[in-house]
């Protein structure tokens, strides 16, 4: 645990030095990569955690970023407000959604999460008037985040990127507490065996529609803080595959370890960057990466790390 303590110290003393070493640009990738940290985070609560393959999380995600940017816009609310406002919404389309979709497992739950995204899709793309449609909002005037009388302006990358830390670890700890409560042993044993879950007397519904709902104020969040941080919200947040991308940064980083959800988004939105900037089709060396991780290490590189110290410990006490 000691080990563990000490490891958390280090990153958050780096996220806390990084951006004083870093330029504009890689000040804000790396903003970017902790608001995308987040929405993986809250994947694989869904998936790592309890087992549900979920790709509405992008519907979640893109709620949360058309809220805070419809409200800044039209309804002129402080910052705070927006963003709560942005999980609120994520959070009431997500008790909906969940209360229909937990009805099923496996394929048929991973397929009508998938219709669920489409949907709202093409309910954005038609709604030109709500959501712009292809062309999106700009958030053209972003309110000023108001501590005691002192303001302080979200155009400036440092404070924004310090701004997006705070929520990135209260983030990490708040489901690190989930996952670590007796709910979050629920959801373990709903992953290893629903049916078993259900027989010694858990509502596996309610407790999967919980976990989904919970993951979704996280997706919420994120999408909030993305638009602040790009101040732009699109329609293709709504789409599918938006949670595709947190799948293959979760499976790669390592399921059910959380850490594994940063680590694999860190790893491969950085290489994406690098790659697409002398590649146009970087997706194509990204997708071969999952194909091996997938055939020589299923359980990411957390997985295969923790793998390897269990193997030289046996070899060690023989």
């Amino acid at each position: 645990m000691r080990g563990r303590d000490l490891l958390r110290g280090g990153f958050l003393l780096i996220l806390l030095l990084a951006p004083l070493q870093l330029g504009d640009f890689q000040r804000v990738l790396l903003t970017e990569i902790l608001i995308w940290a987040i929405f993986a985070m809250a994947w694989d609560l869904m998936y790592g955690y309890t087992g549900m393959l979920s790709f509405a999380q992008a519907t979640f995600f893109g709620l949360g970023s058309y809220a805070l940017t419809l409200s800044i816009l039209h309804w002129e609310v402080g910052l705070l407000s927006a963003m709560g406002l942005g999980v609120l919404t994520a959070t009431v389309a997500a008790a909906f959604i969940g209360y229909l979709a937990v009805r099923v497992s496996g394929t048929h739950f991973a397929i009508l999460t998938i219709i669920f995204a489409l949907v709202l899709f093409y309910l954005g793309l038609n709604w030109r008037w709500v959501t712009g449609g292809d062309d999106g909002l700009s958030l053209t005037n972003v309110p000023e985040l108001e501590i005691g009388t002192h303001g302080f302006s979200l155009y400036d990358s440092m404070t924004n990127y310090y701004f997006v830390v705070v929520f990135f670890c209260i983030s990490y700890m708040l489901i690190r507490r989930v996952t670590d409560s007796p709910l979050g042993k629920i959801f373990m044993s709903i992953r290893e065996n629903e049916e078993r879950a259900r027989l010694v007397g858990y509502n596996v519904e309610r407790y999967k529609l919980i976990a989904f709902v919970i993951a979704a104020v996280f997706c919420g969040l994120a999408g909030s803080l993305y638009s602040l941080t790009t101040r732009f919200a699109n329609v293709r947040l709504l789409y599918w595959t938006v949670s595709s991308d947190a799948m293959i940064w979760t499976i790669v980083g390592g399921a059910g370890t959380l850490h594994g959800a940063v680590l694999g988004t860190t790893l491969l939105i950085s290489l994406t960057d690098y790659i697409s900037s002398w590649f146009e089709n970087h997706r194509i060396i990204t997708g071969t990466i999952m194909v091996l991780f997938v055939i020589f290490a299923p359980k990411g590189i957390i997985g295969f790390v923790r793998s390897h110290r269990l193997r030289r410990g046996v070899l060690a006490s023989r």
